[in-house]
């Protein structure tokens, strides 16, 4: 992507660009069908996109890092904060209840929309690490199910679309024998959890993946 103008750093030396991009590569041709690289179209959809890309992008490199790496693109734009609105902590303030209404999040860019994405699955690898007993277990869960996940989404899907892949590609895991029946229902409670906290929960709602239509939920599954 060359040069960044004014820093004379060059994007190549960064993995969180590099990562990124290569992500744009997988989901843009995992999602919707093979080979189609034209399933990300839509408002939500390409906000997804941005967000898987960032989440690989940090979570590979977190893998090995303690404290984790919560900003992107701060080395390539010589500045701490990163090229983000904010940092993806537990904290991040935005969610999907803010999607479409005016501010941040209103649709104009869609590198905001995944950032609300992106805070969901990073929460969600962190939780699973700590249910699970090992952070680096809990991140291949994490980065298993999510790329489970895009093989069962349709084509432009909303971010609730794409949660119930993952959360169908979780119980894969375990109808599989890859996860206890014990370690799955902790594994699925953190996972409803993480969805749950950035506006995804049980009762959210969207009019397909436009910018319509969409009510936020913090609640969780009955018994969960």
């Amino acid at each position: 992507m060359g040069l960044v103008a004014g820093v004379n750093r060059h994007t190549a030396f960064d993995s969180d660009v590099v990562f990124h991009e290569f992500t744009h590569g997988v989901s843009n041709r995992l999602v919707g069908a093979l080979h189609d690289a034209q399933s990300l179209q839509q408002p939500q959809s390409r906000g997804m996109g941005e967000g898987w890309s960032d989440y690989f992008a940090l979570t590979i490199q977190n893998f090995f890092l303690d404290p984790e790496k919560t900003v992107t693109g701060d080395w390539v734009v010589n500045d701490p904060a990163g090229i983000r609105l904010a940092p993806y902590t537990d904290e991040y303030p935005g969610t999907f209840g803010q999607i479409g209404k005016p501010g941040d999040y209103d649709g104009s860019d869609e590198h905001a929309l995944g950032e609300i994405w992106c805070a969901a699955l990073m929460k969600m690898n962190r939780d699973l690490g700590k249910v699970l007993g090992d952070k680096q277990r809990g991140y291949i869960l994490g980065w298993q199910i999510v790329v489970d996940g895009f093989k069962s989404t349709s084509a432009n899907p909303g971010f609730l679309d794409a949660r119930d892949a993952i959360l169908h590609a979780l119980d894969a895991q375990q109808q599989s024998g890859n996860l206890t029946m014990a370690d799955f229902k902790k594994a699925r409670k953190v996972t409803w959890e993480a969805f749950a906290k950035f506006g995804m929960g049980f009762n959210a709602k969207s009019i397909g993946a436009s910018l319509s239509g969409i009510v936020g939920s913090q609640s969780v599954p009955p018994g969960l």
